[in-house]
Order: structure tokens, then sequence, then C-alpha cells
């Protein structure tokens, strides 16, 4: 019998089953296992995807079994396709039988988390600070870590500065951004807990002894009838770090995994990857198989486990299968961290977790070229300054709107976003040496590259561009015009001139702009105390769910101008599991 089924999860052929509702074919999650792979290249060290994993690899890729996640009870509902070849990354799950003769012993512990990204890295402080015993399991060789600040509300930092953060108000803006397809209980449950979890944070911080402050800031509004909510936190670091960059969490997650590491109760294991949980015969889980490089063997968990295993960005074929073929077609990846290829989605979809209702929402965000994330201050700040084309010359989006939402105004362009340029002028480019130094290194990598083009005229512009000069003079001199007018309006998108500049004299430049993918954060659905639920929403006895690896807070789009959501998110729900688990509340 398989590690991760119970004899009443079995079918009559030894398929295992998900729920009443449907079962989950053997084959559908085998071959999903195997899709995902491809050998991990080094990318980022300091995103912890340097080094392979220890996990099942294969070349071979999957034909239609992710459609078959359901059974029998499936809507198949037709898309234009398009190729993820971005990122892809080792898979820890395994969906096989894996024998008894093949686990070489059996470890014990009161809380097993898989994963160890901030989600992770919260249950397991947590869960120790309650007296548990926590072994961490993450296959990578550390956590994923690339993030900027921690969003919520309730905080003593907040309460210092005395931002009172209405949750009420909190949570309907987080329900409006999903078009209130997000669960209530969720999301409140966030905004409930997050003050608490972001001190927790501070507290564990402290523990490190590196002086990491977390303060409350506060966001801009973004105007244009959306609302902002003042719940971001972001990181203020000792100047002896001569850290250059506003992505803090590498920093942050340094300091917290060097706490975890001094725990007595926290065995943190890199490279070893969970690969299937396990089940009694009540149904309840009881722990997981993992794999490091001697092999495979079985952790025991007495109070429950936490999936905090990421996203999916990592697997191509779910990437195909479960987002918008829009959203990824003429992306890049912001952060090509190989670590999230869903392994904790397919785990709970072994045992008949529920998921999010796909498409999944995917986090992505403009000022992406066509390798990497606009990660270069003084290029995104010109960038903003300027118009956005598509590949007939036209303007198409406020391009002083919140991030994700140019983003999918890309998307939604001829060609899936590819072949739109941002508009700018020299004077904009000049602009640009106030915050970057190496500016003119800059702009000559990137002509070097073919993602940038320069010329003393618009019509002398287009051609490098592949745009009709008639076109684009037109698009040009309509936006000059709205500075020269009157009122000094937008005529076509309403945006705020005051804080644009017109195109009016050359020498003219083009920028090759499309989205990024940062992460999906579609998953398994999730109660308010973030136990992973059944297709009846019953929970699954045992498991619980943190960070992307659940569902039930975004839809459509992630609400970028609700900063740091996704990271306030995780951090609370891995706090929350983790309370939870070990003292049922």
């Amino acid at each position: 019998m398989a590690m991760g089924a119970s004899k009443s999860t079995m079918d009559a052929q030894g398929n295992q089953g998900i729920s009443r509702r449907g079962f989950l074919r053997g084959v559908g999650l085998a071959g999903l296992a195997a899709g995902g792979l491809c050998t991990a290249t080094a990318v980022a060290a300091a995103t912890g995807s340097a080094d392979a994993a220890y996990a099942e690899e294969s070349a071979a890729t999957v034909g239609n079994e992710l459609i078959e996640i359901y059974g029998e009870n499936v809507n198949l509902m037709p898309a234009y396709g398009a190729e993820w070849d971005v990122v892809a990354g080792p898979v820890g799950f395994e969906s096989r039988e894996i024998g008894a003769d093949e686990i070489t012993h059996t470890d014990q512990c009161d809380l097993l988390v898989i994963g160890g990204g901030i989600s992770g890295t919260m249950a397991a402080l947590k869960g120790a600070e309650l007296g548990a015993n926590v072994v961490v399991l993450e296959k990578m060789s550390k956590g994923r870590n690339t993030w900027e600040s921690v969003g919520g509300c309730g905080s003593r930092m907040q309460a210092e500065t005395g931002n009172v953060v209405d949750p009420a108000q909190y949570v309907e803006e987080i329900l409006r951004a999903s078009y209130w397809r997000a669960r209530p209980d969720v999301v409140w449950s966030f905004v409930n807990n997050s003050g608490e979890a972001i001190d927790f944070m501070q507290d564990s911080l402290d523990k490190a002894g590196r002086d990491i402050k977390i303060y409350n800031t506060t966001q801009p509004e973004t105007g244009y009838g959306i609302q902002v909510i003042q719940g971001e936190h972001k990181f203020a670091v000792p100047e002896d770090y001569n850290w250059t960059s506003w992505i803090f969490g590498p920093i942050v997650m340094d300091a917290l995994t060097a706490v975890m590491q001094n725990e007595l109760h926290i065995d943190l294991r890199f490279n070893t990857a969970g690969v299937q949980l396990v089940q009694d015969a009540s149904g309840r889980v009881t722990g997981a198989v993992a794999k490091d490089a001697d092999g495979y063997y079985a952790v025991e968990a007495t109070k429950g486990v936490v999936l905090c295993t990421g996203g999916y960005e990592a697997n191509p074929d779910m990437m195909k299968a479960w987002t918008r073929s829009e959203d990824y077609a003429a992306s890049s990846c912001w952060d090509p961290s190989t670590g999230p290829t869903g392994d904790g989605h397919m785990m709970g979809l072994q045992l008949g977790a529920q998921m999010d209702p796909i498409p999944h929402a995917v986090m992505n965000f403009n000022f992406g070229t066509p390798a990497q994330f606009l990660d270069i201050p003084g290029i995104w700040f010109t960038s903003s300054l300027g118009i956005a084309v598509n590949s007939r010359g036209v303007r198409f989006v406020n391009e002083g709107l919140p991030m994700n939402f140019v983003s999918n105004a890309i998307n939604a362009q001829p060609g899936r976003g590819k072949g739109c340029w941002i508009i700018l002028n020299q004077g904009m480019v000049d602009a640009m040496a106030d915050m970057q130094p190496t500016a003119d290194e800059t702009i000559k990598q990137y002509m070097d590259k073919g993602w940038m083009f320069k010329a003393d005229t618009v019509a002398d512009l287009a051609p490098q561009l592949r745009l009709d000069a008639a076109i684009l003079q037109e698009t040009v001199d309509t936006y000059n015009a709205y500075f020269s007018s009157a009122e000094k309006k937008d005529l076509q998108f309403r945006r705020n001139l005051e804080t644009a500049m017109p195109l009016a004299e050359g020498p003219y430049y083009g920028l090759v702009t499309n989205s990024t993918v940062l992460t999906v954060v579609g998953g398994l659905v999730i109660d308010e105390s973030c136990r992973v639920l059944n297709w009846d929403d019953e929970p699954i006895e045992g498991l619980y769910a943190a960070g992307n690896a659940s569902g039930g807070v975004f839809s459509g789009t992630y609400p970028r101008h609700l900063p740091a959501t996704s990271v306030g998110r995780a951090a609370t729900f891995g706090y929350v599991s983790a309370r939870h688990a070990i003292q049922g509340e």
C-alpha cells in the first residue's frame, strides 16, 4: 500500500481516491510529478535555487493527465495554449506506491513542516515557542526569500505610529480585489491574526541579535478609484549590511533561519524533499515520506503536517494546465527560483483536498524584459515616466496604474503582450541619473541585447521597433497635446499628468516591456485555522496549508495595490497553522 493512502481511499484497482465526488487517477499525478521536471539549473543563489533537491527527476512530459485531477466530473474549457519554458525545477512529490522496504527509518516529531520559506519558518518558530518538537523539510538549499515587506494590521509598529487600519475595510478591499470570490472566513483570519504574527516575527528577529527592525510604512495613494490600505511593514537593517536592494527578504530569512538552527526544538533539514503524505486508517494525516541523499524515510507527526511548499511557477505543465496562457505566454520570471513546483498542491490533491477554482491567479507585474524583471531602479523609474505602446504603435493603458493592472493590460495586447514598448525621450533618460549612477552603461547593455533602441526622431525610432512610423507619431503627438490643453488632461486613459512628462523633444528611446511572473497564488482551500478542506468542506484532520500552497484569498489577479498581502498571508498562516495544530485554537 502506498505510504500516502489508507485502505479507505483505495479503489478496486488500487488507485488512490480523492473523495466521494471523484477519484484521482494514479497516472494523473504520476504524470504530473514527472511532467514539471527539468534538471534544475543554477539560478540566483540567494533564492535557494542553486542546489537541486533530492527529488524524482525525469525528462518525460505530460499529456492530458492534469485535467483528470477531479476524476470523471470535469468540465473541459479549451483555451489557446502557450509554453512556459522560463523556469523548471525538481518535483519532490511522488504518487507511486512507495514500498515499506524502501523506507530506511522513521523519525518522530510533534509538528512536521514541509517547506522552509517564510510560511514554513513562521510555522516552525511558533510551534517551537509552544513547546513542540518540529521537523522542517526543505528540498532546496534554503527557503525562498525574495520578497520586500510583510502586510497586516494591528501590529505594535502600527500602534506606535498611530496607523489605525480598519480591519473591516482591509477585508473588504481584499474581497473586492477577488470580486468577492475569496473566502471571507479565510480573509478575516489573515486580517485578525496578522498583527500578532508580525509582532512574533519581530520577537524572533530580536533573538537573532542582528538589529533588524520591522517598521510601519505609508504607501502613497494610488488614485483612479483604487483604495490603498496602509498595511505594509518594511525592514530596517544596520548600515554595515551595505544592502542596496529594496528586497529585504534574504536578510530577514537568513536571520530567522539562524534562529531556527539554534532552536533546540527545531530540526531543519535542507536538500530534503517532502514526497508523499501519510494517513492512518481514519484518514488523519500522521506524517509524510521524505527523501534525501540517502533515500526515503518516514516522519511521523503527532500534532499535524503543514504544507508550506509555495506555488508552482517552476512546474511548466502545471502552469499550462491551471493558469491563463496570456498570463505567461510572453512573460519573463521575476524570481526564477526552481523550488516552487506544486508539491504541496499535489500532496493535498492526492488525499482529496479541495483546490481553488482554475484558472489560478498569477502574481504578475510589468517592467519586464525578455529575460528578467527590470531590476534596475533608474530604468524602472524612467520607464514609469514614458508611455506604453503595443505592437501596433498605440497606447493601451494608464501607465500610472499599479503594476499588476499594467501587466494585465500588456498581456491582453496582440500577441499576448509580445512587441510592447515603453517610449521615452532624452529628458526622461536624463532623470535616471539621479537614481542610477551607471545609467549610460545600463542603456548600452540593453541596446546590445536588442531591448532598447535610440533615434533622433519618432519617425526614425519606429522602424527599429517594427512599428508603423505614422501611427507611432500620431500616438506621441496626441499624448503631448494633453499637456498643452487648458485642463492638462489625459483624454484617453485619465493618467495623472502631474506626475508625468511630455515626449516633447528627442532623442527618443524605445524600451521593450513585458510582464513578469512572480508566483502563482492559488492553492488548497483552507478554513480560518488553515486546516485543508476536502470537497465536502470538511477538514482533512492533521493537514494544514499556508503561503502559496494555500488558497481562498486571491482570484483573477494579485492586488498589488494592497502591498505585501501575499507575504503577510504566508507569515500569518504559518503562524496560525502551528498555533492551531499545537493548541487547537
